[in-house]
C-alpha cells in the first residue's frame, strides 16, 4: 500500500506540475506589449503579442520630407516601446517645423541635454566606463523617455529624424550624439502647435477657406478673399474681438470682415 500510495502521491505531482507549466505558458503567451510609432505629425500605439513583430504604418507620407526608416527595433517585441520615424527635408520646400528657439538658436550644441528629475526614480542603463556609453533619447515637452541606445566608447550614432508629434512643432535635437565619452541625454525641442481657421462672412461656404499651423505667440495669417463692393476690413475671432494675427496662443476659427464700398 505504501508503494502505491507513494507512486500516486508522485502522479499526481506531476499532473500539476503539467497544469501549472501550461497555465504558465498560456499566461506568458497572452502577454502583450504597446508600440508607439511617432512619425509625421501622427501618433500610433498597437498592442503586439510577446515576441512578436510589430506591424509598422504605411501612411508615412509628410509634404516637403521623404520618409527614410524607423528609428528603433519592430521585431521579437518584449517590452513597450517608441519607433521614431525618420524623414529628411527635401531642399526648397516650406519647413514642417519652426525654424528658431527663444533666442534664436534651431538647438543647444550642449555634449548633453539636462536630464529630467523624475528619472531618479528609473532604472536606466548605464554605460561601461571605457568600453560604452547609453544614449537616452526623451521628449523635452513631456521629459517622456523615448530610447536608449548603447554605444560603444568614442563611437557616434546617426543623425536622428524629425520626430513630430501630433499638436507641437519639433524645433531641433539638444544635446550630441557623436564621439560619445560618457552616458548622455538627447532632448527633442517643441512648440506647442495651434491651429487656425480662417472663414469669410460672405461666402455661403461653411467651411473655412484656409487653414495656418502657428508655434505658441507664433503668427497666422492669410489674405481674405475679394468681393467686389466689398472691402476687407479685418479679422475678428469668435468672440468678436480683433484678432492679433502676431500672438497665437489656441485654436482659434477668425472670420474676415467687409465694410459695402
Amino acid at each position: 500500500m505504501k508503494g502505491i500510495a507513494k507512486k500516486t502521491i508522485i502522479g499526481l505531482l506531476s499532473v500539476l506540475f503539467i497544469a501549472l507549466s501550461v497555465n504558465c505558458d498560456e499566461t506568458y503567451a497572452k502577454a502583450k506589449h504597446n508600440v508607439t510609432f511617432i512619425y509625421g505629425v501622427k501618433s500610433v500605439t498597437v498592442q503586439v503579442a510577446h515576441g512578436a513583430n510589430a506591424p509598422c504604418p504605411t501612411d508615412t507620407d509628410v509634404a516637403g520630407y521623404v520618409f527614410n526608416s524607423w528609428v528603433g527595433n519592430t521585431a521579437n517585441v518584449t517590452e513597450d516601446r517608441v519607433i521614431l520615424g525618420s524623414y529628411t527635408k527635401i531642399p526648397n520646400t516650406a519647413p514642417l517645423a519652426a525654424t528658431s528657439l527663444t533666442g534664436g538658436l534651431k538647438f543647444n550644441n550642449n555634449k548633453t541635454a539636462p536630464w529630467p528629475e523624475w528619472w531618479k526614480d528609473l532604472n536606466l542603463p548605464k554605460g561601461v566606463p571605457g568600453v560604452n556609453c547609453a544614449v537616452h533619447w526623451y521628449n523635452g515637452s513631456t521629459g517622456e523617455l523615448w530610447k536608449t541606445d548603447i554605444v560603444p566608447y568614442g563611437g557616434s550614432l546617426p543623425d536622428p529624424g524629425n520626430p513630430c508629434i501630433s499638436g507641437y512643432q519639433f524645433i531641433g535635437w539638444e544635446g550630441d550624439w557623436t564621439n560619445v565619452t560618457e552616458d548622455r541625454a538627447i532632448r527633442a525641442w517643441y512648440f506647442v502647435q495651434h491651429t487656425v481657421n480662417f472663414y469669410d462672412t460672405l461666402s455661403n461656404d461653411r467651411d473655412w477657406f484656409d487653414q495656418r499651423k502657428a508655434g505658441d505667440q507664433q503668427s497666422a495669417w492669410v489674405d481674405a478673399p475679394g468681393h467686389d463692393g466689398y472691402t476687407f476690413s479685418g479679422y475678428v475671432t469668435s468672440d468678436g474681438k480683433n484678432f492679433n494675427k502676431d500672438s497665437i496662443t489656441s485654436d482659434m476659427d477668425v472670420y474676415a470682415i467687409y465694410k459695402k464700398d
